[in-house]
């Protein structure tokens, strides 16, 4: 365990994850405790709080201090375009993303960092695995690295919209709109820390821009397959008032749809930037 400012840190996997402890995120933090906690997401990947009980503002002005709070894309949410959105899952909408993800990699700027808080928990079930792109990247081989280098693949919401069915109805038209699929390097280079993570996942990624159909769709399940190693991986028991922070860039996670009752999640995304692949 590390301890900075009185701000303590724990690891929860050797590949990713981190919980904190000895902050109240219900107020606002100084600049220095703020510059800690992002150097751990960018170390952990993801990050952890417990026991916080936030309101709409209180959410809203903590993820605010790491970035700029923006609309869910695509959200039916009627709340105020910055407020946090509050996700049900139950019945068939759970399964949306039960799947290796990186939220939202469909448009041109996707999401720098997502903030999950858990509000309402079923009884049994519920948990969210997350697994760092960096390690998978990294353990990938050097000839297969340096293909992947210099590729690109198309990211498109309609996967999750055929997950959905006429779940995504009104959402899928408004995506369609606003131009449903965009193209992202294969390899994303963190624009942080410089350093290399897989950029692509099976609920967006469709097809590898330079390879032909079926050079595409193999190389595509090799990564699909290879970065759900639980090496590369932890998983989180949700409590009440649990909140995680994780950086976009450079993680996927999975929403385990193992449960019956209704599950609240307090949600807000912060804005990113295009990814960058190496050069």
């Amino acid at each position: 365990m590390e301890t900075t400012l009185g701000l303590t840190t724990r690891r929860l996997s050797s590949a990713i994850g981190a919980l904190t402890g000895g902050v109240d995120i219900t107020r606002p933090l100084p600049p220095r405790i703020i510059q800690t906690l992002r150097q751990a997401l960018l170390g952990h990947g993801v990050i952890f709080f417990q026991d916080q009980d936030l309101s709409d503002d209180q959410m809203t002005a903590f993820v605010s201090q790491f970035g700029t709070p923006i609309p869910e894309p695509f959200s039916d949410s009627t709340m105020d375009a910055t407020a946090p959105v509050f996700q049900t899952d139950l019945g068939p909408t759970r399964f949306a993303t039960a799947v290796w993800h990186s939220d939202t990699t469909f448009v041109p700027e996707p999401p720098m960092m997502t903030a999950l808080r858990a509000v309402t928990l079923p009884p049994v079930g519920g948990d969210t695995c997350w697994a760092c792109m960096h390690a998978a990247y990294d353990a990938l081989s050097e000839p297969l690295r340096r293909m992947l280098d210099g590729l690109s693949a198309v990211h498109s919401m309609y996967p999750t919209a055929q997950r959905l069915g006429v779940h995504l109805g009104d959402r899928a038209a408004g995506a369609q709109a606003q131009g449903g699929e965009h193209i992202h390097p294969v390899v994303r280079v963190h624009p942080e820390t410089g350093r290399k993570a897989l950029f692509v996942n099976e609920s967006a990624t469709t097809r590898i821009v330079e390879l032909g159909a079926a050079e595409s769709a193999q190389i595509l399940a090799l990564l699909f397959q290879h970065v759900k190693s639980p090496d590369f991986a932890m998983r989180w028991r949700w409590t009440p008032n649990d909140v995680a922070l994780w950086d976009n860039r450079a993680v996927q996670h999975y929403a385990v749809p193992d449960y019956q009752a209704e599950r609240v999640m307090q949600r807000v995304v912060l804005a990113g930037d295009r990814p960058a692949g190496p050069r």
